[in-house]
């Protein structure tokens, strides 16, 4: 392949890998056939289907190929490592090593037979990381190699250098592991073990090897017994520092390492200051590590703390009152996923503490961006029709009916509402939870004993009446909930199931999780597990069909789900019989049905969601986990058509630089004022703006920053430039936003081309300045292709969208930028109609032709529609596309925060109880 120069042109290349790229993912979602071998077959039906077009076809299957490495037998491994070894260009295209669907045990051989067949060892895969080092993103284990994961491959995995950004340890435990994980650590901490035991014995990872100590003897850790090894005294010690952080690594999974220490999760946490994802749900993770150990995340969006048994509540409302990770206002981001989740029998949390924790997350603005909520075995305060005060008689009649002259339930809750600083106050957590997390999809509240009435009240959208109450006239987003975890409810048992109105209440819920007993019930009393009912629609004053079916997968252990059916996203024939029956057309061709899992798990997953998945969904997880500037259909084809085998990055070794842009200033010189000031007149405004989305390398010495139309900067000799990072920078679109709002529409678009004219940054070439400028500040920059990046005319208009003046754009930005995270989708929304469908036609809407796609209000930022997916309307004529259009965007905007559940071990770790 290394022959090809181009691709042929008949068909554009990019089209070409989306085509692709969205039949892979249909392929390696399939869950037909039901066998172990079903992966293997659906990966061949993808080759034999696509592999021998042509030369384009067969490139972007290669890449989509080995892209993902999903690692399902030893033999599959060392068939792999086999290859790259032999084919360097292949190397660089490997950026997910996926071993969480491994069998370690094949048909007749037991452990020790695959240990003397050497395909999967500590030794083949230390290799193996060490030949894809350049560009792989995501390690993900589990307990099957937790044996093969020696010191030398935990230090490799660990130490900065390297571009990996995601490492999942999920399920590894065991003595081993444990003594592998130690010893790794003793290389990342500046100490001396032993007077025998030297920082000379280090090699850099091309030949790398753990330094010997005089504790151990052998360097093969195989072959340590128990009784040999032993803890150091220093081990513990937690007051010391690392040799240097790895701020490449942004996501770490260590769901259910049980036999971890925590000491060892405390030294471990300290090495990784800059994460974003962090799953510590069964470690023994306690108070101490919790509070005094971690650093200050500042984009922390995703945490888990389930069923960790060592930290007291006590301990985890200290860490979302004080700590600096949740707190800090100047943090990048809130947090979108959290999970807190207990055991009912053995927590200590009371409703008084629960309450409190709720309250902080008001406080420090994560009630306004958490998407997932897991408070199972955490008791809630339940407020009873018994408890409340009666009612007058004249009130009470006026809450019988509505202004819309129909009944609503007696929500009295909200008469006792208080509108303070940062919630709604009010002493039912159901309530307070509704009126208080407005984007909250997915909530769990395992364990706890609530009336159906109540449930239906918290699902139930608000009536036009208590919406229009003066307390919530600041209440601008209800809350819509998809997924409700109410199992274990004394409630909700085989008698009460069938009551309608918990599963009509709502338009969003689209999946419930109960209990065996009520789930059997519904099973086995009805056809096939189906449960219908007829839901009056009050805008076309019809009544439709809802349809809700019960749903287990014995793969996921102790849980039973009912969801609403639709066409698209949970469909109703999942489990159907034909799915074993092979058919064909009438031209003999075999039919490849398509059975994908039910949408909803990923809202009832009890597991962060680390990897970015087969395929990504959007740009959104791979700019922010790993810091990837460039689209995967530029790392595989370049702008003419050739071919290309993706990119070696530089990984991260200093602390990304918070928002803002490098602003380069001239030293004043206090011998010759009179000379700066002419210098000054007759350059302009010699102070020039430099973001960090304008820089594509590190600061050359012999370059000099000139703009377009202008002279270079003449400087008196003694005097230099000054280069510093001004955090300020990112306000000006709000100063945009204020000065719109407090001019008229003329005057504001003077004003607005009066600062364009000041601000507007010039086409920026690497600086004569000595310091480098660290690649970790421009991560989230454009492409870096010289072509791209030399060309003035894009420059001025990158500059632009960067400083929010695009043209006919006045965005929003009336929150707290530092409260939100500020990186939005870079997938962009672009409806244009053709000229012939544009017609200056005043009966029409904005001129546009009736039948015509709508088109994007272009003062709406670019991801408006993926948050506000229910306002996009594709075309007025033709719901179906535009509720198709839709659910795509929910579906992209979701898998921000939820990622995806697409295979094995991974997904039964993220569902099972």
């Amino acid at each position: 392949m290394s022959g090809i120069s181009h691709i042929p042109t008949n068909v554009p290349p990019e089209i070409v890998y989306e085509i692709l790229t969205y039949q892979f993912r249909d392929y390696m979602n399939n869950d037909q056939p039901s066998t172990s071998e079903k992966f293997n077959e659906n990966l061949r039906n993808f080759i034999r289907s696509n592999l021998t077009v042509n030369k384009t076809f067969y490139h972007i299957c290669r890449i989509l190929i080995y892209k993902y490495c999903n690692l399902t037998t030893a033999k599959r491994f060392h068939s792999l490592l086999n290859t790259i070894s032999n084919e360097s260009e292949l190397r660089n295209i490997i950026q997910v090593a996926d071993f969480q669907e491994l069998t370690s045990i094949g048909l007749g051989r037991t452990g020790e037979m695959n240990k003397q067949i050497k395909n999967l060892t500590n030794h083949t895969l230390l290799k193996f990381l060490r030949l894809t080092k350049g560009n792989l993103r995501e390690f993900l284990a589990c307990e099957h190699i937790q044996d093969d994961l020696d010191d030398k491959i935990i230090h490799f995995l660990l130490k900065p250098g390297k571009v990996l950004s995601i490492l999942d340890f999920c399920g590894c435990s065991g003595p081993n592991f444990t003594k592998s994980f130690i010893l790794a650590l003793r290389e990342l901490y500046e100490q001396s073990y032993s007077t025998n035991s030297s920082r000379s014995n280090l090699i850099d990872d091309d030949n790398m090897s753990i330094a010997s100590f005089s504790t151990i003897n052998s360097t093969d850790l195989n072959e340590i017994e128990d009784e040999d090894f032993h803890f150091a005294p220093d081990d513990m010690n937690l007051a010391v520092t690392p040799i240097e952080c790895n701020y490449q690594i942004t996501c770490l999974g260590l769901n259910d390492c049980t036999d971890l220490p925590n000491f060892v999760l405390g030294r471990l946490l300290k090495s990784l200051p800059d994460l974003q994802k962090l799953d510590l749900a069964r470690t023994s993770i306690d108070d101490n590590i919790l509070i005094n150990a971690s650093p200050h995340w500042k984009n922390l969006s995703h945490l888990s703390l389930g069923n960790c048994s060592q930290i007291t509540p006590r301990a985890i409302l200290e860490f979302f009152s004080h700590h600096p990770a949740v707190t800090d206002e100047n943090n990048e981001t809130t947090l979108e996923w959290l999970n807190i989740g207990t055991i009912s029998n053995s927590s200590s949390w009371t409703e008084v503490h629960v309450m409190f924790f709720l309250k902080k997350l008001c406080q420090f603005g994560h009630n306004e961006t958490l998407e997932y909520l897991n408070i199972n075995g955490l008791p809630v305060h339940v407020v009873n029709e018994t408890t409340r005060p009666p009612l007058s008689r004249a009130s009470s009649s006026v809450r019988l009916l509505g202004s819309d002259n129909r009944p609503h339930p007696d929500n009295r809750n909200y008469e006792s509402v208080i509108k303070t600083k940062y919630y709604y106050q009010c002493s039912d957590t159901l309530t307070f939870i509704k009126l208080n997390f407005p984007n909250l999809k997915s909530l769990s509240i395992r364990g706890n004993n609530i009336p159906i009435p109540k449930l239906v009240e918290f699902l139930s959208p608000m009536s036009v009446s208590d919406a229009s109450l003066e307390v919530f006239k600041d209440l601008k987003k209800h809350q819509k909930i998809k997924f409700l975890n109410i199992s274990n409810n004394t409630h909700i048992n085989k008698w009460t199931i069938q009551d309608p109105s918990l599963i009509s209440c709502s338009d969003s819920l689209v999946a419930l999780e109960i209990s065996f007993e009520a789930w059997q019930q519904v099973e086995k009393s009805n056809n096939g597990g189906d449960m219908t009912i007829m839901k009056y629609d009050r805008e076309t004053n019809k009544n439709h069909t809802i349809k809700w079916k019960c749903y287990l997968d014995s793969s996921y252990g102790r849980r039973y789900w009912l969801y609403k059916t639709d066409k698209y996203l949970n469909r109703e024939d999942i489990n159907s019989t034909q799915a074993s029956l092979t058919r064909f057309d009438s031209q003999g061709n075999k039919i490849i049905e398509i059975f994908k899992q039910p949408d909803f798990l990923k809202f009832a997953q009890s597991k962060i969601s680390l990897s970015c998945g087969l395929v990504t969904k959007s740009s959104y997880r791979r700019k922010h986990c790993y810091r990837d500037i460039k689209p995967p259909i530029s790392q595989f084809l370049t702008r003419n058509g050739g071919i290309a085998f993706g990119n070696t990055f530089t990984p991260i070794v200093r602390p990304p630089l918070p928002s803002g842009g490098w602003r380069i200033m001239p030293e004043d010189d206090p011998e010759d004022e009179d000379e700066s000031e002419s210098d000054i007149q007759s350059t302009g405004n010699n102070t020039t703006l430099v973001s960090d989305h304008d820089l594509d390398g590190p600061l050359s010495d012999n370059s000099v920053v000139t703009s377009t139309g202008r002279p270079p900067i003449n400087h008196h000799e003694s005097s230099g430039n000054a280069l510093f990072w001004d955090r300020s920078m990112h306000d000006i679109p709000t100063l945009n936003q204020l000065t719109t709002d407090n001019t008229s529409q003329n005057e504001s678009r003077i004003a607005t081309q009066s600062l364009r004219s000041q601000l507007i940054r010039p086409p920026v070439t690497p600086l004569g300045i000595s310091q480098n400028i660290d690649p970790a500040s421009m991560y989230d920059a454009g492409e870096s292709n010289d072509e791209y990046l030399n060309n003035p005319e894009l420059q001025r208009r990158r500059s632009e969208l960067q400083l929010g003046f695009t043209r006919g754009h006045s965005y929003d930005y009336t929150s707290n930028s530092n409260r939100r995270n500020r990186a939005t989708n870079s997938t962009q929304l672009h409806h244009q109609s053709s000229t012939a469908n544009i017609k200056s036609n005043k009966n029409v809407p904005n001129g546009i032709a009736p039948g015509a796609p709508m088109i994007i209000d272009p003062r709406r930022p670019s991801d408006y529609y993926y948050c506000h997916p229910d306002e996009f309307i594709y075309d007025p004529t033709d719901d179906v596309t535009s509720h198709r259009y839709r659910l795509h965007l929910a579906q992209v905007h979701e898998y921000r925060t939820f990622g995806c559940i697409e295979r094995g071990m991974y997904r039964y770790y993220s569902l099972k109880m």
